[in-house]
């Protein structure tokens, strides 16, 4: 199983919406995570407007990735790079499409966490005390490990491309910019 010599076409860039779907999504879940794990240990009576912040912010990011999804099957997007590994390939594009899933998910998620946790009523009516014990609410929990799992996917894509300059000497980064 030896690397193949590749030499990917890295004038074929993503539409220009693509591009900065990609950066805005990118700088709000490295804002969310952080945001979130904060969260974590607040007060309720000191977080309603982080959760405000964090609940706007997170459905940017549920809205984006819809119209993302959208263009990933309506829109001419570059070849996937090759690496000269097949695995590699195939690891790079299980990352690449798992990224969709898991931000549809831990959107969904993060809007049950707000129905069933209380939250929407205490924002609605400036109520911190509304809000459930973090104990009590069953997609807070699946919500905060999708993030933390999605947090390793962004360590594996950045990983990758830095993987990707140093095997073929190829800046991928040009498809995204």
């Amino acid at each position: 199983m030896g690397r193949v010599a590749v030499n990917n076409d890295l004038t074929q860039k993503y539409s220009k919406t693509s591009i900065v779907i990609h950066w805005l999504t990118a700088v709000l879940i490295l804002t969310l995570y952080p945001l979130g794990k904060y969260m974590e240990d607040v007060l309720p009576s000191e977080k309603l407007g982080l959760i405000k912040i964090h609940a706007v912010l997170g459905t940017i990011v549920f809205l984006v990735t819809l119209f993302r999804s959208y263009l990933f099957f309506k829109s001419k997007r570059p070849e996937d790079l090759k690496t000269g590994s097949k695995i590699n390939d195939k690891v790079a594009v299980w990352i690449h499409n798992t990224f969709y899933f898991f931000l549809i998910l831990i959107s969904i998620l993060g809007l049950a966490t707000m129905y069933t946790g209380g939250y929407i009523d205490a924002i609605t009516l400036e109520n911190s005390e509304m809000i459930m014990s973090k104990e009590l609410i069953t997609p807070l929990k699946a919500h905060g490990f999708l993030a933390t799992l999605m947090i390793i996917l962004v360590v594996l894509h950045v990983l990758g491309v830095v993987k990707h300059y140093v095997l073929t000497k190829e800046n991928a980064l040009k498809r995204m910019s």
